[in-house]
């Protein structure tokens, strides 16, 4: 007799009231193509970060959509797929921080990895970010296109989990986590899609094998190419601030409209230009035309 052992880590809690609805050898059938699909993932990511980056498949199986949810971070980095041969559907892959920040360092040509900032992904990080999610999305693609067709749209990226409104609290999805590892810094990724969406694979008459993927390797010259024209199609606030000058509280409680406020700073002063709120250059105000505008005069280094 064996009895149960928790180093063994073969126990799992059964929910009799929520069986399981994939057969073991959907089970092994799953493990066997998404353990692929994170090879496939590491060599790719790994080719364009020019270092390496390990991605072990963790786990694949049922779930609930309001359990997914919970265990996302808030704020979080969470990318939505349409299908587009199945309306109404969506599949979500959602990054830790960590990892999505990571990805952001390295595909724009930093060298350092610094510590994950305790915000969300800027409209212009979310961009960037997209090129290893629309990668992902086709691997996933393409896992599936031996059992049944599921093309992805990019919908939208959101960054409060409370917003992401995929499907139903208590419908079943199927849930796959990977673990990446890039030196120091650790993480999952998780991709998660209804199992309605998979019921041709789900049910008994579904049989087929699964087959490798063979994918040629897109050069690298083209890759940069598709990063910078999605960088370039961003938009970001710039904004110019005067030279700071300071006034009385009893001088400003009696401003009104109309009023000047006078500073001892001459109009031939440089201005800073901000960038997203971070300082980047030094101008000299002035007009053009009609309009009013600001000189670049220095480009100051990124702090």
């Amino acid at each position: 007799m064996i009895r149960p052992q928790a180093e063994r880590g073969d126990v799992v809690a059964y929910d009799f009231r929520r069986p399981s609805r994939i057969s073991p050898d959907r089970q092994r059938n799953l493990e066997a193509s998404h353990e692929q699909l994170a090879q496939l993932l590491q060599r790719w990511v790994s080719g364009r970060l020019r270092a390496p980056f390990e991605v072990h498949l963790e786990s694949v199986g049922q779930a609930t959509y309001g359990s997914f949810v919970d265990s996302l971070p808030d704020p979080g980095a969470t990318f939505l797929y349409d299908l587009t041969n199945v309306p109404g559907r969506s599949m979500a892959i959602a990054l830790d921080p960590s990892i999505a920040f990571l990805l952001v360092e390295r595909l724009v040509g930093g060298s350092e990895v610094t510590e994950a900032p305790d915000r969300a992904l800027t409209p212009l990080e979310s961009v960037v970010t997209r090129l290893f999610t629309d990668r992902l999305a086709s691997e996933v693609s393409a896992v599936w296109r031996d059992h049944m067709e599921i093309d992805f749209s990019f919908a939208r990226f959101e960054s409060a989990r409370e917003l992401i409104e995929m499907t139903g609290r208590d419908e079943d999805i199927l849930v796959t986590t990977l673990r990446v590892e890039y030196g120091e810094v650790k993480g999952i990724i998780q991709f998660v899609l209804p199992f309605p969406v998979l019921e041709p694979f789900l049910s008994p008459a579904a049989s087929r094998p699964v087959q490798t993927v063979q994918r040629p390797p897109a050069e690298v010259a083209v890759e940069r190419n598709r990063v910078e024209k999605l960088v370039r199609r961003s938009t970001v606030e710039v904004s110019a601030r005067l030279p700071e000058t300071r006034v009385t509280l009893g001088r400003l409680s009696e401003l009104k409209e109309g009023d000047f406020i006078t500073t001892t700073t001459s109009v031939r002063d440089p201005v800073d230009v901000l960038v997203s709120g971070t300082l980047r250059f030094r101008g000299r105000q002035g007009r053009l035309g009609p309009n009013m505008g600001v000189q670049v005069l220095d480009v100051l280094p990124p702090r």
